[in-house]
Parts: C-alpha cells; sequence; structure tokens
C-alpha cells in the first residue's frame, strides 16, 4: 500500500489551487468556468470525507480502498485536464497580447470562443459523470464528512507506562549517554531546570529508551521526585499538569481548574529535585510550553525534564540541544526479532531459521517497533517457509492485528505535517524503494509540480525552497 493510496488528501489541495485560478481565467467562456465552479464544489464534498476514507481503508475495507483509487485516478486525469486549460489559457493571453502590440481590435480571450480549442467537451462531460458516480458511492459506504481528527488517531495507540520493555536491545552506549546528561548537574549554569529532548523517527525505540532511564536504580537514587506523562497528540497544559500532580501527591485533583493544580504542583516540587518525562510530545507552541513550566521552577537545582519527540522543531522551542536517537544496528535489530519471534536472544538453537531471520531484520531498517511487529507476526510460525512468505511481503501486508499497530505511529507523523509538506512528502511515493534522491532535483520537481510556489523568490529558487525539503529531514521523515 502506498503512501500515495492511502494519503490523497494532500493532492487535492493542488486542483483546488489550479480551478481557482484558471476560473478566473475562463470567466469569458461559461461552459468552462461553469464546469470549474461545479468540480470545485463536487471536490470539496469528496475531500471532506477523506480522512474517514482513509482511515476505513487502513482497517482493511476493500470496498473503501477501490473507491479511493477510483478518486485518485479521477484526480490524475483531472489534473491532466487542467493542465491542457492551463496550457490554452496562456496561449490566449500571449496571442490577445501580440495582437494589441500589432495595433488591432483587442479582443479579450475570444480565443475561448473559437471552434478549434484544444480542449475537447467531450472530456469535461467525462470528468462530470465520473464525479457524480464518486459521489453516489461515496453516500452506499457511509462516509461522513470530517469524523477523523488527529485525537482518533491517538486513540488507536495503546498509551505508554513508565514500565519498561522485557528485553532492550542495543542501546547501551544511548543509555550511557543520556545517563549522564540526567545524573550530572549542568555546568556554569544557574538554571534549576534541564530539559533532556530525546528526537528520532516513529519506532526507533525513543520511549523504551525513557522507559528504561526511568527505571534505573542510579535515577531512582538521584530524584526526590518522579512523574511519567504520556502527551501523545494533544498538548493540553491541564490535563498533563493533573496527571504529574496525581502522580506525586494524593491530592483529589478532579474538577480543579488550572491554577489550583500548579499551585498544589508547585508546592509540591518546591526545593525537590525531580525528574518528569513527557512522551510523545508535537507541541510546537511556545506559549503553551512556557505555560506547562511555570510549577516546575520551584524545584531545585539538577531537576530534568525527558521530552521524547519526532520533531526537532518541538525540541527547540524548549531551548535545549536534542539527542539524535538513530536506528538500531542490523545485529541489535536481528536480536529483537529472535526474541520475539522465539523468545531467544539469538538463533543458536534455531539455525533453520537464521538466514532468514537475518534478512528479515534487515528490512526493518533498523526500526525497533518493526523489528518487534515483525517478530510477534512470526510466533506461530514454525516453518522456515513461512517466514520466507512474510520476507517477499512488506510490512504493511502483515495481518490486520499486528498491521494496526504499525501504521497509526507512522501515520501520525504525517497528520502532524502542514499541508504543504504533505503534498511533497507524499510525492516521494513515485521514487523506487531504496532509491537515493537527490536533494535539488527533488526540490526542482516540486515547484515543476507546483507543489511549491516558485515564482516569487527573491533570491536563488533552490536555495530559498530548500528549507521544505530541511523540514521533512528535521520531522524524521527523509
Amino acid at each position: 500500500m502506498a503512501i500515495g493510496e492511502i494519503f490523497l488528501g494532500s493532492f487535492f489541495q493542488v486542483l483546488f489551487d489550479k480551478l481557482t485560478s484558471l476560473t478566473l481565467d475562463y470567466a469569458q467562456r461559461e461552459g468552462i468556468s461553469k464546469a470549474l465552479d461545479e468540480w470545485k464544489v463536487m471536490l470539496e464534498t469528496i475531500n471532506a470525507v477523506l480522512d474517514g476514507a482513509e482511515d476505513k481503508q487502513l482497517r482493511g475495507d476493500r470496498l473503501v480502498k477501490q473507491w479511493l483509487d477510483d478518486v485518485r485516478d479521477l484526480a490524475y486525469d483531472m489534473e491532466d485536464l487542467l493542465d491542457e486549460f492551463d496550457i490554452e489559457a496562456t496561449q490566449a493571453k500571449l496571442n490577445a497580447e501580440s495582437s494589441t502590440s500589432r495595433g488591432q481590435l483587442k479582443r479579450k480571450f475570444s480565443f475561448f470562443n473559437q471552434s478549434s480549442s484544444h480542449v475537447s467537451e467531450t472530456k469535461v462531460q467525462e470528468i462530470n459523470g465520473r464525479l457524480e458516480k464518486i459521489l453516489n458511492r461515496k453516500a452506499h459506504l457511509s462516509l461522513r464528512e470530517n469524523v477523523v481528527d488527529r485525537s482518533n488517531d491517538t486513540n488507536k495507540r495503546l498509551p505508554s507506562t513508565s514500565l519498561p520493555e522485557l528485553q532492550f536491545f542495543g542501546r547501551e552506549e544511548e543509555e550511557a549517554q543520556v545517563l549522564e546528561l540526567l545524573i550530572s548537574d549542568v555546568q556554569n549554569s544557574d538554571a534549576t531546570l534541564s530539559i533532556v529532548p530525546i528526537v528520532g523517527m516513529g519506532g526507533v525505540g525513543k520511549t523504551a529508551l525513557a522507559q528504561r532511564l526511568y527505571n534505573d536504580p542510579r535515577v531512582n537514587n538521584c530524584f526526590e521526585r518522579r512523574a511519567w506523562v504520556c502527551v501523545s497528540d494533544v498538548f493540553d497544559v491541564l490535563d498533563i499538569t493533573k496527571t504529574i500532580l496525581q502522580s506525586i501527591s494524593k491530592w483529589p485533583c478532579k474538577d480543579k481548574d488550572l491554577n489550583w493544580l500548579q499551585v498544589k504542583l508547585k508546592n509540591e516540587l518546591s526545593g525537590k529535585k525531580f525528574l518528569m518525562v513527557l512522551d510523545d510530545v508535537w507541541n510546537e507552541k511556545y506559549g503553551e510550553w512556557t505555560s506547562l513550566l511555570k510549577p516546575f521552577e520551584a524545584g531545585a537545582k539538577g531537576s530534568k525534564i525527558i521530552i521524547t519527540t519526532r520533531n526537532r522543531p518541538v525540541a527547540s522551542i524548549t531551548g535545549a540541544s536534542p539527542y539524535p536517537l538513530k536506528e538500531l544496528s542490523i545485529n541489535s535489530c536481528t536480536s529483537l526479532l529472535a526474541y520475539h519471534a522465539l523468545g531467544a536472544r539469538n538463533f543458536e538453537r534455531h539455525p533453520e531459521f537464521e538466514t532468514i531471520g537475518k534478512k528479515i531484520a534487515e528490512r526493518c531498517r533498523g526500526l525497533p517497533l518493526a523489528a518487534k511487529m515483525l517478530g510477534g507476526a512470526l510466533r506461530n510460525k514454525r516453518n522456515p517457509y513461512e517466514w520466507e512468505d512474510t520476507l517477499n511481503n512488506r510490512i504493511w501486508d502483515l495481518p490486520t492485528a499486528q498491521k494496526d499497530e504499525v501504521l497509526p505511529v507512522l501515520k501520525l507523523s504525517y497528520v502532524h505535517l502542514p499541508s504543504y509538506l504533505k503534498r511533497c512528502f507524499a510525492y516521494c511515493a513515485v521514487f523506487p524503494k531504496d532509491y537515493e534522491i537527490e536533494r535539488d532535483e527533488l526540490v526542482l520537481i516540486w515547484i515543476a509540480e507546483g507543489f511549491i510556489d516558485g515564482r516569487n523568490a527573491k533570491d536563488n529558487i533552490l536555495r530559498s525552497r530548500r528549507n521544505h525539503f530541511d523540514e521533512l529531514v528535521s520531522r524524521s521523515f527523509l
């Protein structure tokens, strides 16, 4: 299942932009102008249910998947036709300007009224018919508008806890480095509070590392107060504060306002050295972050907050240097796969699976979550041929129970992208697997496709538009 098949909504904005622009150019051509207006209305109706449809597709609804495939095909054909309209409109403008420059009577866009129009009216009617059929099928599929939001994606994921994984592989160096950051005081600093942002892509093991550190006896001995909060999608200052206060005190917090909660939390932390873990943070709003931190300033020097996040911009609002978490080594992925598939740390007692197991581990690309889910899918398979079948399938082809655990983790990253970055990232699905993409080549393609406006750049277009690429890198997409 390609990214382009799942996240169709990002492409619709391109169509809306083209329709808006062309409607103005075709103001004098009544038939085409009316069709463009109708298309925009129908596309807006389809776009309103795309989130719900994509969500149903992820759950395995084949009828919805076919509907989305048809919507995608129609969108591409519509874009091709709009490009033809654009060429015709541009030619008409050039003709009008040429006529005016020769002193002839200016007939604005009279070119549109000629019977030799390059765009067939039949194509317009065909698009209309396909749009109407898609809208009719929408009703039969029970697709409703605006039924999926970010919090729904969050609810599909099991909230994290402070309890660590039963087995932990390949993070000894990272664990030692972050542990040193936690238990050592910052030199030459008067700051009471230090932030330790652990940054990495979804599924790379940020939460597992934080859990390991949170339960380390040396950490327990270093801090008087500890609390763990799974923040995830919704950064609610009141709820986060309430969770922390309930973790470190016996105060009844039901129906209390933020002021009451923060005053009590400040009193609980006053003069005490504490460790807080804020897991899976997405908030990039500086004001909400500073509001949350108000009670923490009362703690003793050496207090720490660990945040785990996929986005460097989240870490930047804290003012702290991010600790980037890279992918696991192949050997560590192999051990993790063997543990979840066979209950062993390696394949010594199962040599018949060793070769195929290492190949499957390579498919995990260093992501512990993928190794864990693949291992779980193989747990009841004791025939090497069954492991071969898994190797020849992508992780998206796992049984529904496993697939549902992986996709929400990755989809949530996409949901949080700004619309202009969604279009740019979704386009990358056209490249073959493992293709090495040249940055400047990709940026130029984005500009050519209309995903990035390259017309109004005051300086070098490439230099000014590379920030889109850099932002996708900072959000762990590229």
